[in-house]
């Protein structure tokens, strides 16, 4: 596939406002150039992504929301929050302006499809993540405690159900309003939670972790026999200064990066093997992402000077922005 190109797009949904209640987070989601290379063929064009970061925890505390029992809020038991038949929030995305909406809690046993169709619908790309369950909740037999950072055999099952359960279509190609899939949200603060300050050998946990999953992810796609165009992978990561990983040490979110693209390069290195290229899949198919608050003028200085000079070819987003004011 052709190279990916890329350039500095943004987008503030500050002026778009939404009942505190429907909205976790109103992020501006910003592209930052070509989500091209998906699938077997690569198109190169500009895209701007404005999209909500959508977590609709219907609880005003922080004890309350602690003991739900699940968090996968797209599903056909929060149709009510979502829906036509209910409060519509898809549709008053949509009407803000929104293209994208990206999503946290994901329950593989349920079945998607309706959340899905009804994105698509409403002119909305899904961003769905993996639950960090097998990564570090699962008890017992997470990869965190029971596999040295190995999340194969824990992510690739969890996958292939997605993928039987909405996430392709009866011909087994992805569902149309499918864009990126996240890998692990914050990765740096989870596996291990250390990863940033603790020592050299927590980069190399945490990118042997996503490295495995991202082997087992494209596993399952090739056990479900998915065909068609493909959808993108990332990991977002925080915008915490590395200053345990190899490069870019003093730089927020870069050092993390950088890291996960030597492990997606050389494996080996991280004390993994993989089944597939994960290589030429993670060069073809991978964006990388960030969450921040820091103000948009920091961003340049801080990270997308160097940015342009390491990672010239691949596109990167930011996938939740907590200072729309600023």
């Amino acid at each position: 596939s052709s190279p990916l190109h890329w350039q500095h797009l943004f987008f503030s949904l500050a002026a778009m406002t939404a009942p505190r209640s429907m909205l976790a987070y109103v992020s501006m989601w910003m592209a930052i150039g070509h989500a091209g290379a998906i699938g077997t063929s690569s198109v190169a064009q500009r895209e701007l992504i404005r999209g909500v970061s959508y977590g609709p925890v219907p609880l005003k505390s922080v004890d309350g929301a602690s003991s739900l029992p699940a968090d996968d809020w797209f599903c056909d038991e929060a149709v009510p929050m979502w829906g036509l038949a209910g409060r519509r929030d898809l549709r008053v995305m949509s009407r803000m302006g929104a293209n994208m909406v990206r999503l946290y809690g994901n329950n593989p046993a349920y079945d998607h499809t309706n959340f899905l169709d009804e994105a698509a619908q409403e002119g909305l790309s899904v961003a769905p993540g993996m639950s960090d369950y097998p990564f570090y909740q699962m008890n017992p037999g997470s990869c965190l405690s029971a596999t040295n950072f190995n999340c194969f055999s824990q992510v690739k099952p969890f996958y292939l159900q997605n993928l039987r359960n909405g996430f392709l279509t009866a011909d087994k190609t992805y569902h149309p309003a499918l864009r990126y899939m996240n890998i692990l949200n914050e990765p740096d603060l989870k596996m291990p939670s250390d990863t940033d300050t603790g020592g050299s050998e927590g980069p190399v946990k945490m990118a042997r972790s996503l490295i495995s999953a991202f082997d087992g992810m494209l596993e399952a796609e090739k056990e479900a026999g998915v065909t068609g165009p493909l959808i993108n992978f990332t990991a977002t990561f925080s915008y915490a200064i590395c200053a345990s990983c190899e490069g870019f040490p003093d730089k927020p979110a870069l050092g993390q990066m950088w890291v996960l693209d030597d492990a997606m390069r050389n494996p080996e290195k991280y004390g993994y093997t993989p089944i597939n290229d994960i290589s030429a899949a993670y060069t073809a198919r991978f964006l990388h992402s960030f969450n921040t608050q820091n103000p948009a003028t920091d961003l340049q200085h801080q990270f997308l000077d160097d940015y342009s000079v390491h990672f010239p070819t691949t596109p990167v987003y930011i996938g939740e922005y907590h200072r729309v004011h600023a």
